[in-house]
């Protein structure tokens, strides 16, 4: 703590506040309650305050405070690469729904077409592709910050054929390897190829027990990535075909690049009209899935792992959700976004309707809502949920890749 010189201690008793000061040790901690904009006034303050917000250990804790309150933000991409952000403030009661005005702070300057990969921490991965002079598919990923305008160069170019269907990639941060990863699940094998920021190369891991499909519905856990497969089976789906047996759910350890399987609940004893679907809510793997065509049933496993930990959360009526006719298409689905036990609120969409439903379920009502975005299934336009505060996205130090690798656009 400073010491008051005399002539401050003299104003103090003329009846002037004397000039309070901060000690040195409880800065990081108030700064770390700041949005990223402020943050970054404040590193033009001095050396020691940016030196200070580009740390590892300040980046990690501005994350921990920042992710107390998160919203939930569905962003999209269109073909001249804008990206547009809708705010869900689920939390409030009522929920509270928005769109960022359109600016050319959120314009990638790429002449190719991008799609989202996913986030993680306020980051974004997105994945580009290209033809080559022999017509060969070129692909890259680049990481972006919006909050800081930070973006990293063209990251892991290949010229691979099978490296180009995008939905087969997940974005994940490692917390035991403090490690940022992409995974690719080739389609039609069951081989595995991981990227982690820093190597900057793409590498071949462990393969998979069964052979991927494409567009697989993968649940990202952070520390591990799930997706549903079914032995001895790939046709298009068919429930009249497939037994509940042959359904299983493989689990992808990003720490040791290992791979084991989980049996679905023991309650799942029909096989549904359409596939079932794996999903994250409340920081737990879960699984959804139609039930004789009259309800909406999601599962949840409260200890990962643990195959006795599988608990009903809700089996919904179509009607108290308002779906009657989608049921006699078999590529109608539902597919849970974001729950909020404080308001009682389920977020959801589907892949026929261009809205998105909230659902309360204590007081047992629905509401859509229109929203461009929803409509995932058009062409070029790739929607990804992730959990982030627009106005709070970690500022992360790029301090683990090469200096060429980096754009410090801020």
């Amino acid at each position: 703590m400073h010491n008051l010189t005399e002539n401050q201690s003299r104003r103090s008793l003329n009846g002037i506040p004397a000039p309070m000061f901060i000690p040195d040790e409880h800065i990081p901690g108030i700064l770390a309650l700041l949005p990223v904009k402020s943050l970054l006034r404040f590193r033009c303050l001095s050396k020691s305050h940016d030196s200070l917000i580009s740390s590892p250990t300040f980046v990690k804790l501005h994350l921990t405070r920042s992710a107390r309150n998160m919203d939930l933000t569905l962003v999209s991409t269109s073909d001249d690469n804008v990206l547009s952000f809708t705010i869900f403030r689920l939390h409030q009661n009522p929920p509270i729904i928005f769109n960022l005005p359109e600016d050319p702070y959120y314009q990638l300057d790429d002449k190719h077409g991008l799609d989202i990969v996913g986030s993680c921490n306020g980051l974004l991965c997105l994945f580009g592709h290209s033809f080559t002079a022999n017509f060969d598919i070129e692909t890259w990923i680049r990481f972006w910050n919006p909050a800081t305008r930070t973006i990293s160069e063209k990251l892991g170019y290949t010229i691979h054929n099978n490296l180009h269907f995008h939905h087969n990639l997940t974005f994940c941060y490692v917390n035991s390897t403090d490690t940022y990863k992409v995974a690719y699940l080739v389609p039609n094998t069951n081989n595995v190829c991981v990227f982690s920021i820093g190597d900057n190369v793409w590498r071949n891991i462990q393969n998979s027990p069964l052979d991927h499909g494409y567009s697989l519905n993968v649940a990202n856990l952070g520390k591990s990535i799930n997706w549903l497969a079914i032995h001895d089976y790939r046709s298009h789906y068919d429930c009249n075909n497939i037994t509940i047996q042959q359904f299983i759910i493989i689990s992808l350890d990003l720490g040791t690049e290992t791979h084991s399987q989980l049996l679905p609940p023991q309650g799942f004893m029909e096989v549904p009209i359409v596939a079932p679907y794996l999903s994250v809510l409340k920081d737990c793997l879960c699984f959804s899935h139609d039930y004789k065509q009259t309800h909406f049933v999601i599962w949840e496993m409260k200890e990962f792992g643990v195959g006795d930990s599988w608990i009903q959360l809700f089996k919904i009526s179509y009607n108290n959700l308002q779906v009657y006719d989608h049921l006699n298409d078999s590529e109608f689905h539902l597919f849970p976004l974001f729950l909020s036990e404080k308001t009682g609120t389920l977020l959801l969409t589907n892949d026929l309707e261009s809205r998105a439903i909230l659902y309360n379920w204590r007081y047992n009502t629905v509401e859509r809502v229109n929203k461009p975005w929803v409509v995932f299934m058009a062409a070029r336009l790739k929607i990804v949920a992730a959990q982030f505060n627009v106005y709070q996205l970690l500022f992360r130090v790029w301090c683990e890749l090469p200096v060429a690798a980096v754009c410090i656009g801020v």
